[in-house]
């Protein structure tokens, strides 16, 4: 039988490989892409996901897809047909991202903290930035639209590229080992356990996100973010959170739509919020209460106690990417076991560092 049936797409037939014989050989082609060549060797022996999503990207389609025209014998196999039986063996990485994915995204809210992705061609690139060290006010004077006289010049900002900063991204991710006994298990059993390995890979790649908000991306203090008080130390108010709000869009121009914190923080948060609510009744019922205060906290370990991190996702942080999450498939070399592993080669680097403002509950604003 057929690995794969039949598609119709847009009205239109589309044929797709009929054996893993003849998918690999489009994953050879595949791997020759302008985008794959620095890595074509190393991602074709460990039959790629990124490989099978390309081949399946050409026709037209999501692995998705293809995925519901696969053959629904391919996964009542024992995990042991995947590695040995040679038709099937090139659908292992993506069949196991697949279960790894599902928990990466479920457990890991990275995306929800980033203003979009920077794809790079090679593991460091260059890092640009405007010059934008005036005050809010000032920028807002010269840079509203405002009457020119003829042949005045128009205001502007300087879009520069810094040479003495680069950023440089690392290969990320970790993998399962399959002894020979634990091949005999089911599809469905190995599943589990993919899914709660992506689910530790998650939350690892947001604590990674929420490391750069908190402290920067680049050495020293260039790009941490701003710090205020409270009014009265030891708690947090919906008159502070109120203040931040506004001291972020007054002082930088920036709207947190996010407030990161840590449980025991995240409890003075809730609390104090539902038990002053009554002061910004009006705003509630007219829809001027600020964004930040009505959405759910967004808690962290990774936040130190005491402490909220107000974020601008539409500009405080950038993932520059150069390998996206994928999995292959290989032998150990020491081990001689076989495993699946999920890498991704990518880092998070502040875009806007004033779109960030700590909180600091520890220390009285004036």
């Amino acid at each position: 039988m057929a690995l794969f049936k039949k598609v119709r797409k847009n009205g239109i037939d589309v044929e797709l490989p009929a054996s893993g014989l003849e998918l690999r050989q489009e994953m050879e082609k595949a791997a020759q892409k302008e985008e794959f060549k620095n890595r074509s060797g190393e991602l074709l022996q460990g039959n790629s996901s990124v490989l099978v999503r390309s081949v399946f990207s050409d026709l037209g389609l999501t692995w998705e897809e293809a995925k519901r025209a696969l053959n629904p014998t391919v996964l009542q196999n024992e995990v042991r047909e995947l590695f040995v039986n040679t038709n099937l063996k090139p659908l292992f990485p993506i069949i196991t991202e697949d279960y790894i994915r599902g928990g990466y995204e479920k457990a890991g809210k990275a995306s929800e903290l980033i203003a979009g992705t920077v794809p790079i061609d090679q593991q460091t690139s260059e890092f640009y930035y405007w010059d934008d060290d005036k005050k809010e006010e000032q920028k807002a004077k010269e840079l509203g639209l405002k009457t020119i006289a003829q042949g005045a010049p128009i205001p502007t900002l300087t879009i520069k590229l810094n040479d003495k900063k680069t950023i440089r991204v690392y290969k990320r991710g970790a993998g399962i080992e399959l002894t020979d006994e634990a091949k005999s298990m089911t599809i469905d059993m190995l599943a589990l356990f993919l899914k709660r390995q992506g689910a530790y890979l998650g939350r690892a790649d947001e604590a990674l996100a929420i490391d750069r908000l908190v402290n920067g991306y680049f050495s020293g203090d260039w790009d941490k973010p701003t710090e205020i008080g409270v009014k009265n130390t030891g708690n947090i108010t919906l008159s502070d959170m109120w203040y931040a709000t506004q001291f972020m869009e007054q002082e930088t121009g920036f709207t947190p739509k996010r407030a990161i914190m840590n449980l025991a923080t995240s409890e003075k948060w809730v609390s104090n919020v539902v038990g002053n609510v009554p002061v910004f009744l009006e705003q509630l019922k007219n829809g001027t209460l600020p964004n930040v205060i009505n959405s759910q906290p967004f808690i962290s370990n990774k936040i130190p106690d005491g402490k909220v991190l107000f974020v601008d996702t539409d500009y405080a942080l950038q993932e520059y990417v150069y390998k996206a999450f994928s999995t292959e498939n290989e032998r150990n070399v020491k081990t001689q076991i076989e495993g699946t592993y999920s890498t991704k080669t990518s880092d998070y680097v502040t875009f806007e560092k004033s779109a960030r403002l700590l909180v600091d509950l520890s220390k009285t604003r004036s």
